[in-house]
């Protein structure tokens, strides 16, 4: 029995030390539990370009409930799965290694486009995030519109001129095409032809232009655009005009002719176009001249026969000029003169025969003087200037429109012809004739002539340059007086001014994904047709800063600008501005028109995690080209970003960043520099909206507060003590899941690790060992937190009588132990007698 005894008592110590192993094993097992965090899955880009094509743009990691990761313990391997393989795949795991915040993870596309949710599992944690790859499908608004854009409604026979196509919505805001969008042109084929390399609007460009060219025929064209797919039809009318001959224009010099014989008169017969503009003759062109007066009409004839005048206007030439005489017996007579030719009809003038004053009668006053010339001329071109001596008479001019009763109305002065007496010439020392141009540029007197004896007008040959404009010729006569007439040079083939023109109207720029726009430089005539220029003319355009040729023979020029080439001050505007340079340039062809900028894109620039960790953490920052859609536009050659923070020294990261071509983003190293604060990150690219994001940097480590419930002193000694502890972040927010470890040399604990509830708080249990005081430190740790320690003093009451307990768990695990060895003692010692007698006589 003696060894039976000590053999359950070795089984009873046995038992208690591999009870208290248990327990301290399940202690340890339970403080090593991480608190609760969060499983995270970021897709950046999360919108990209459909193609087979490999992206590294998946991250993973652990946040707290504050949204900062968190450092992993050691290498820790996620799961990965994506909802849609036929549109991106991924690894079927990614490992995130120890002491690191995240992992990066690859996403293939394919050739197929749509919606994706990529999953990363974790344990009993899945989480997701949605990856579009292609274009979202816009919706096709019913007031989509197509413009049809076109510099000028008006053009010259055999000519030329650019015109654009785009999209509009009902605000006036150009449009993006959502798709590609053929366009179908009618137009008037016998007017005018259309020249366009591609009639499509490509899926996210927002115009097309081409080239309109006139034919040899005037009259109204049309040019129609339509699409069946989106279902518009716009038109726009096209003024188709000549500056060919299409008709004559019959002057004649001066309009009042004293009624005595061999009187003077001087006919000029010019070419006019369909504007009734004074222009060339193609071919020359013989003239028939008649009247409605016989004598008159004999007269011509005579005169053109005998002095075997031609009667031609000659090719290259605009007129035809000569000076007839007549005899005119009849006063107050109108007399018509006419010319015709075929295919140009018939053109007249008159002429009114009064009453002849000569210088010496006494009804004549005071003298004065008129000029007359064409009121068109154009350049290089030679015709005549009349001035004539007068006098002003009172004419009695009765007005049958008032009452019969009322006296008849004061008389009017009019000018009528004074024959002079004496020669009135403009040369040598008896000079008394003089006429002046204001601008011998555009006009000059190239022979002044002179008034003869018996007669009251002289006619002076004029010539005009190459310059058009309004000028004044000026004449006097010694003793007589001045008068001055004003008269047109024009050129309505020769460039007059200068305009620019742009596919997207005469408001908006369009900048294209690739920061790029078209301009046109067009060379206009005097009524706004495009014109061919008649020799090179060079524009310095700013503030794009180059040169610009309209080629000789050419009507415009056509560049492709990029954006990110001008230096501007307001982002929002452009004023564009043309300045003719080179050799006599006509700095009056100089124009400037202010545009607003309208991009098609816009820069997306994002961090995967919006909280960073100070300590000189490496990041992944991204910039990205979308539409206004929020979809990738794959550029088609590298853009640079411009990257600025908002704040100096928070953050390390380049200046630049280049979108190569083909794809639609690109990342940029991004490195924090140990301080905390909060950081906006900017990207730019001219031409493009600008985008943004904000970043918040601050340690993923937070502090921890512990704090306890009330507890009465001092304590007793050997007696259990309850001690509520709390733990708090730095917000005063309960933290769940917070491991307390208490060390004591003066208390029994019991547990010495406990996990903090729901509400922060978590109980001990100790008994006070030594008195008068006893101490206790408790140390808080917490997964994203940094250790912290309190460290507490009480007052213990001694007491005179000491027992020795054992703790309560102890004793009611030692009750348990003890019953289960007494248990299997009885069942031992219940055997049979005779065994027993049995063993003892063995």
């Amino acid at each position: 029995m003696k060894m039976l005894r000590e053999l359950c008592l070795k089984t009873l110590l046995i038992m208690l030390a591999v009870f208290a192993i248990i327990l301290g094993n399940i202690v340890f097992a339970v403080a090593q539990v991480e608190p609760s965090t969060n499983l995270v899955i970021k897709l950046a880009p999360s919108i990209i370009e459909s193609g087979e094509n490999t992206h590294q743009l998946g991250h993973v990691g652990f946040a707290n409930k504050y949204g900062s990761l968190i450092k992993v313990g050691k290498d820790t391997i996620v799961n990965l799965e994506s909802e849609y393989p036929s549109i991106a795949t991924v690894p079927d795991k990614v490992t995130i290694p120890a002491n690191s915040q995240y992992a990066t993870f690859d996403v293939k596309t394919t050739s197929s486009a749509g919606t994706t949710k990529i999953f990363a599992s974790f344990g009993d944690e899945r989480v997701f995030d949605t990856l579009i790859v292609g274009r979202t499908q816009d919706e096709i608004k019913n007031d989509l519109k197509l413009v049809v854009n076109l510099p000028t409604e008006e053009m010259n026979v055999n000519s030329e001129m650019p015109f654009s196509l785009y999209l509009q919505n009902s605000n006036g805001d150009i449009t993006q095409a959502p798709f590609d969008i053929t366009i179908t042109l009618d137009y008037e084929k016998n007017l005018i032809g259309i020249d366009a390399s591609d009639l499509t609007i490509k899926k996210g460009n927002s115009y097309i232009w081409g080239t309109i060219k006139s034919m040899d025929k005037v009259g109204n064209a049309f040019i129609r655009a339509s699409s069946d797919k989106i279902g518009f039809d716009e038109a726009k009318e096209i003024k188709i005009s000549s500056s060919l001959p299409s008709s004559l224009q019959v002057n004649i010099f001066p309009d009042k002719v004293p009624a005595t014989l061999k009187r003077d008169i001087d006919i000029v017969v010019s070419l006019v176009d369909s504007d009734g503009l004074p222009t060339f003759a193609q071919n020359d062109v013989k003239l028939q001249f008649f009247s409605d007066d016989q004598s008159v009409g004999n007269q011509i004839d005579r005169t053109i026969k005998e002095s075997q005048l031609s009667g031609i206007i000659k090719k290259g030439e605009f007129s035809y000029h000569f000076r007839q005489k007549v005899d005119l017996q009849d006063e107050n007579k109108t007399i018509t003169i006419g010319a015709a030719t075929k295919g140009l009809g018939v053109s007249e003038d008159t002429f009114y025969t009064v009453k002849p004053f000569t210088s010496d009668n006494p009804i004549v006053g005071n003298k004065t003087m008129q000029v007359y010339t064409l009121e068109k001329i154009p350049t290089k071109s030679q015709t005549i200037a009349v001035f004539q001596i007068g006098t002003l008479l009172n004419v009695e001019h009765t007005d049958t429109t008032t009452d019969t009763t009322d006296s008849a109305a004061e008389p009017v002065k009019e000018f009528y012809p004074v024959i002079v007496n004496e020669n009135y010439d403009s040369v040598g020392s008896e000079k008394m004739v003089s006429m002046i141009s204001s601008n011998d540029l555009l006009l000059k007197i190239t022979e002044l002539g002179k008034i003869g004896a018996t007669s009251s007008y002289g006619t002076s040959t004029i010539e005009t340059g190459q310059e058009t404009g309004s000028v004044t010729l000026a004449s006097t006569i010694k003793g007589i007086g001045s008068a001055t007439t004003k008269t047109e040079i024009i050129n309505t083939l020769k460039q007059e001014k200068t305009m620019i023109f742009l596919p997207t109207g005469a408001s908006s720029v369009l900048f294209d994904k690739n920061g790029y726009f078209d301009l046109f430089i067009i060379s206009l005539d005097s009524k706004n047709r495009p014109t061919a220029v008649e020799t090179e003319v060079r524009y310095l355009v700013t503030p794009i800063n180059e040169i610009m040729t309209v080629e000789k023979g050419k009507t415009y020029s056509h560049v492709t600008f990029l954006g990110n080439s001008i230096q501007l001050e307001d982002q929002g505007q452009l004023a564009i501005k043309t300045i003719p340079v080179g050799e006599s340039a006509n700095h009056s062809l100089e124009v400037e028109n202010t545009f607003a900028m309208t991009p098609t894109a816009k820069i997306a620039v994002s961090v995967p995690f919006d909280m960073l960790n100070p300590n000189k953490a490496k990041y992944t920052g991204l910039v990205q080209l979308i539409d206004f859609s929020n979809n990738p536009v794959t550029l088609s050659e590298d853009l640079t970003v411009r990257l600025n923070p908002s704040e100096i020294g928070l953050v390390n990261m380049p200046d630049y960043v280049v979108i190569p071509s083909g794809v639609s983003y690109a990342e940029f190293p991004l490195e924090t520099k140990g301080k905390t604060g909060t950081v906006t990150l900017g990207a730019n690219a001219k031409g493009i909206v600008g985008g943004q994001t904000e970043i918040e940097i601050k340690p993923t480590i937070t502090k921890l507060k512990i704090s306890i419930g009330s507890i009465n002193e001092p304590l007793p000694i050997d007696k259990p003590t309850d001690l509520k502890v709390y733990v708090d972040d730095e917000q005063d927010m309960p933290v769940q899941g917070v491991s307390i470890r208490t060390i004591s040399t003066d208390l029994d604990v019991m547990p010495d690790t406990v996990m903090t509830d729901a509400d922060g708080s978590a109980i001990i249990h100790f008994n006070a060992k030594k008195a008068p005081k006893t101490s206790l430190q408790i140390f808080a740790t917490a997964a994203g937190f940094s250790e912290e320690k309190k460290a507490l003093d009480f007052d213990v009451t001694p007491e005179e009588i000491k027992k020795t307990e054992i703790p309560q768990q102890i004793i009611y695990a030692g009750v348990v132990i003890v019953a289960a060895v007494v248990g299997a003692m009885i069942y031992f010692l219940k055997k049979p007698k005779a065994a027993i007698k049995e063993e003892e006589f063995d």
